[in-house]
């Protein structure tokens, strides 16, 4: 049918031999692992942030809702406004912010 099509379209007997065959080059595939690399990424850092800040002067409830998925992103927009108040004199300080802001800014979904 499709040869028949391209005979009809091109108005033109055709055979085998006369068809120079034009194969497209096999496109690459969205990888999946990329995004599982990215989530153990975030729970790297997650991990990280939890012991940077363990000795701060932060309330318990939001180190346990940093650990909750579904309040992680709400716990570190107010880690990033909060953090300072008590703690800009801690020696992890910087740090732990520097990692606040990779994991805000990372593009999974926190």
């Amino acid at each position: 049918m499709v040869w028949e099509l391209l005979q009809y379209r091109l108005g033109k007997a055709l055979s085998m031999d006369s068809m120079a065959m034009k194969v497209q080059p096999v496109k690459r595939i969205a990888h999946t692992h990329e995004k599982d690399e990215r989530r153990a990424a975030e729970e790297r850092h997650i991990e990280l942030l939890l012991n940077l800040i363990s000795g701060m002067n932060i309330p318990q409830s939001r180190l346990q809702f940093l650990r909750l998925k579904t309040q992680r992103r709400n716990t570190l927009e107010w880690l990033h406004n909060n953090l300072s108040i008590y703690n800009s004199h801690h020696k992890n300080h910087k740090r732990a912010h520097n990692i606040i802001n990779l994991i805000l800014q990372s593009p999974g979904d926190t």
